[in-house]
């Protein structure tokens, strides 16, 4: 730029005091200057405009992108260079944007996962909390069935009447509560299970087996004795040699209220089968305790809570 500057310099002097040169090489000279100062003022101009153009009207980057993919002399080159940018695109999206958006929504669950812990369970506390969602609920004109989740009331007041949106991020959440995380390990349980579309793919519920539901039923066999038979009879029709952990016994009533036991069954297939009957049984315990569970769990999170406040 310096050595430009200094030849223009130069030529503008021999112009002014003379050069010895022939008309031709002065015409030479002067259109050139006149030409180089003409080119000048015009960028000039063109980079004021360029600058006073708002953002929004100036070329896209798709728009010189796919110019460029159509101007360019091999075709089969440049589609592999505009993927291979758009590639090292996608990656800084997902590193930068994507990940600050993501992050952003997890906070957001993890606060919906906290106001859930602390409105689980019986005490004063809860059940305070409780009446002023439904207070809230009620004031926002919001609708929901008796059986719907705490959770989902929670996230549906959070992030609107969206209902796939509603249903993945309360589906999400409601895995993490089966598997009891901690409010603060949230955020990485999520990026750890490829997010939150993963998470809830594995809340989906599947048909159970008869093996699961049996495994359910089995409780029954723990439960109140209703009647106990005895005879020569029945337990020489018992097997040894297939001892589950139950017996069928096949019976009619009679006339006179007694029940006759008629069959002793020990086949696998048959005990489970009649296990699975009570399956439902068997799930209520297993909510019940987890229910339990939860609650013991949010107590040792109050109390430990409390106890940090007090040494603070």
């Amino acid at each position: 730029m310096l050595t430009l500057f200094v030849c223009i310099h130069w030529l503008n002097q021999k112009l002014k005091s003379g050069c010895g040169c022939h008309g031709d090489c002065r015409t030479f000279h002067s259109h050139f200057l006149e030409n180089f100062m003409s080119d000048q003022t015009q960028a000039t101009e063109a980079s004021t405009l360029a600058a006073a153009v708002p953002t929004t009207e100036r070329p896209s980057a798709f728009a010189v992108n796919i110019g460029n993919l159509l101007t360019k002399g091999n075709p089969e080159q440049s589609i592999g260079e505009a993927m291979d940018a758009l590639v090292t695109q996608r990656v800084d999206w997902e590193n930068n944007e994507l990940a600050s958006a993501n992050d952003g929504l997890y906070a957001l669950l993890q606060h919906c996962y906290s106001l859930n812990n602390a409105m689980s369970g019986t005490g004063v506390a809860a059940k305070g909390l409780k009446k002023g969602l439904a207070n809230y609920i009620d004031a926002k004109g919001l609708k929901f069935t008796d059986a719907t989740p705490l959770i989902t009331k929670i996230v549906k007041c959070v992030f609107g009447v969206d209902r796939r949106r509603v249903n993945a991020y309360a589906s999400a959440l409601k895995v993490a509560i089966a598997e009891k995380k901690q409010v603060m390990e949230l955020p990485k349980f999520f990026r750890d299970n490829g997010g939150i579309e993963e998470v809830r793919r594995s809340n989906t519920k599947k048909p159970k087996s008869v093996k699961d539901k049996a495994a359910l039923g089995r409780s029954v066999l723990d439960g109140d004795v209703l009647a106990t038979v005895s005879g020569d009879s029945l337990n020489a029709n018992y097997s040894t040699e297939s001892l589950e952990e139950g017996v069928v016994l096949l019976a009619t009533r009679e006339d006179d209220g007694t029940f006759a036991v008629r069959k002793v069954v020990q086949n696998k297939s048959v005990i489970n089968s009649a296990l699975a009957t009570f399956a439902s049984v068997g799930a209520e315990q297993e909510k019940a305790r987890q229910l339990q569970e939860e609650q013991n769990a949010v107590d040792e999170q109050r109390a430990a809570a409390r106890a940090a406040l007090k040494a603070a």
